[in-house]
């Protein structure tokens, strides 16, 4: 690399930060390398602070949507003082701007697309964001959370395995026994839960345990675990249910029993290129023996994104 030596500064905030891997595989190859990852445990403020005042250039690769700012953080997130990601440009002044989506099913929201003027690079984690690359540069390297071993055989955990969609609003708002009491119809010996990885999760985990239900570690991503199972269900349209249909697993959507938004009913229509996508009223409605299909997705090719981090910031910067 030419001139002086960038800093890559990665950015997200709890779950939405997926671009650990990335950091290790480019700190591994010897370039200088920060992780502002917001927790509920840790703020970004003096980090962001010391990444500034270094003087080297800037490069920002990020994960996080610019639509959610610093009162969504903490209200969604439980991660205080951690700023939007426009302000995060706006203190860095950043030399080159990498974005990676961390929802499949979302990549940008519909109020984004106009933010694509500030990313110079778009690393695409499936063919269909090509359509991004009338606004800016776009580079397709797979997805990062996908299996390196997609349709290898796989032990078998179980029959079901529910995805969980925004229980943490649910649980926040109304508490543990009033969410456990909403959930009674999803509950069976035969269906496995995966809450998202957020920590107000720990109790309603032991309570569903002493009931007999199976609970599936929250931090592991959720295609490592679908594909130990028959068949994934979930309560909305979330990144998970695009994930788990380019798994080959047979996906449902479960929207007569409670948690199925009338948002959520709208957007139905984004999965219409998935062929094992299934809409049903009720988990009795799923077939004993659900047909899988042939994987389609990527894995992640972490050569291919660095060297398109690093490419496309030389360029630019001998312009």
């Amino acid at each position: 690399m030419t001139g002086p030596q960038p800093l890559f500064v990665f950015f997200g905030a709890e779950s939405e930060y997926v671009l650990h891997p990335v950091f290790v595989g480019m700190s591994e190859r010897g370039y200088r390398c920060v992780e502002l990852h917001a927790t509920p445990e840790h703020s970004i403020t003096r980090d962001l602070a010391s990444v500034v005042a270094d003087p080297a250039p800037k490069i920002l690769v990020t994960s996080s949507h610019f639509s959610w700012d610093d009162r969504f953080m903490l209200s969604a997130m439980e991660v205080p003082d951690c700023p939007a990601l426009v302000e995060i440009i706006a203190s860095l002044q950043p030399a080159y701007t990498v974005y990676y989506p961390h929802d499949l099913s979302q990549p940008m929201l519909t109020n984004e697309s106009n933010c694509l003027g500030l990313v110079d690079l778009y690393l695409a984690a499936s063919p269909l964001e090509q359509m991004f690359s009338g606004e800016t540069s776009v580079s397709e390297v797979g997805w990062i959370k996908a299996p390196t071993d997609i349709g290898e055989s796989v032990e078998r955990w179980g029959r079901g395995l529910w995805l969980t969609m925004s229980m943490e609003y649910i649980l926040v708002e109304h508490g543990t026994q009033k969410t456990l009491g909403f959930m009674e119809k999803w509950l069976h010996h035969w269906l496995s839960i995966k809450f998202a990885p957020f920590p107000q999760f720990t109790e309603i985990e032991q309570l569903l345990t002493e009931r007999g239900i199976n609970i599936i570690d929250r931090n592991m991503p959720p295609p490592l675990a679908a594909r130990h199972f028959d068949f994934v269900v979930t309560n909305g349209e979330s990144s998970v249910v695009r994930e788990s249909a380019m798994m080959g697993i047979p996906t449902y959507l479960v929207t007569g029993i409670g948690f199925f938004g009338k948002t959520s009913t709208r957007n139905i229509w984004q999965f219409a290129d998935l062929e094992n996508v299934h809409v049903v009223e009720t988990l009795e409605d799923i077939p004993e023996r659900p047909k899988p299909v042939p994987a389609s997705m990527v894995p992640f090719d972490m050569d291919r994104a660095i060297e398109a981090i690093v490419t496309g910031y030389e360029r630019k910067s001998r312009r």
